[in-house]
């Protein structure tokens, strides 16, 4: 679930999730919504992943998602009216403190409980604990999904909840918080039998991000791949390769096709980047 203040680059974000995982878009009424959601179905789409959009049904079918997360609802209303419309969304909600629902909750692929563990998350209450997620799992007709606090240190613990799957926010893009920003990318140009290839690294991390250029014609390039390890997620590395992509295909006279998904959305939000060098 992706979240303005904890997760700021959500495209970024995406690419260091495996794939078949799902995405759950939540653009508090962002004034680049329109651009991140469109980004996003493409390299969800690329990388085998379900996109869901938080709570906005109308920019779901703009966009072509795979479904809506509603917010909380006791008598369910929204999603048993989505459900209707467009029955082959993937249709997801969040749960209730209370636990108690007036609607019927068949109309659901997914309830997300929280929160679990302690969580950070300003809107978080008491932990209900991997006991309160089994009464859940037991007295409410609806797969549950368990969310608030989990990591990778302590996903394990749900393994016999019965829940069906698990949720979070930054827990899945970084363990912990860096404070890096992209001043921090060592970057470094290559060339190769297609083409260019751009690495960068970061301080303490010996894992390598790429982005790779094919040679099309003449001053022509596509940039067809963009790779960054998990363990660096959330910490601007992409963002700075295909920032430095820019400098290099300016300085050097060739036009690049955006042919990564990721490098056609970090266009789109800084079109002065690709002024003079987008083919």
């Amino acid at each position: 679930m992706t979240d303005p203040t904890r997760v700021p680059d959500v495209v970024a974000a995406a690419q260091t999730l495996p794939y078949g995982a799902a995405i759950i878009y939540r653009h508090f009424g962002s004034a680049h919504k329109f651009i991140d959601a469109e980004s996003l179905r493409q390299i969800t789409f690329e990388r085998g992943q379900q996109f869901l959009i938080g709570d906005d049904p109308e920019l779901a079918i703009e966009i072509g998602a795979d479904g809506v997360h509603f917010r909380r609802d006791a008598k369910v209303e929204a999603p048993t009216l989505w459900r209707h419309r467009c029955p082959d969304w993937i249709i997801s909600m969040a749960g209730l403190k209370s636990g108690t629902y007036q609607g019927s909750l068949s109309v659901l692929d997914g309830l997300l409980i929280s929160s679990v563990f302690p969580s950070k998350s300003p809107s978080a209450g008491t932990p209900i604990g991997i006991a309160g997620l089994r009464s859940a799992v037991q007295n409410i007709e609806a797969p549950i999904f368990a969310l608030g606090g989990i990591t990778a240190h302590n996903a394990y613990e749900l393994e016999h909840s019965g829940a069906v799957g698990l949720a979070g926010i930054s827990g899945f893009i970084s363990q912990k918080k860096t404070g890096k920003t992209m001043t921090d990318v060592k970057i470094k140009t290559e060339t190769t039998d297609y083409g260019y290839r751009i690495t960068g690294r970061v301080p303490g991390n010996s894992e390598t991000a790429e982005l790779t250029l094919k040679k099309v014609k003449a001053n022509v390039y596509n940039a067809n791949h963009t790779g960054v390890p998990r363990s660096m997620g959330g910490r601007g590395v992409g963002k700075a390769l295909v920032k430095y992509l820019s400098t290099h295909a300016r300085e050097n006279g060739y036009r690049v096709i955006p042919g990564c998904p990721f490098v056609g959305a970090m266009w789109k939000r800084y079109p002065d980047w690709a002024e003079g060098v987008a083919h």
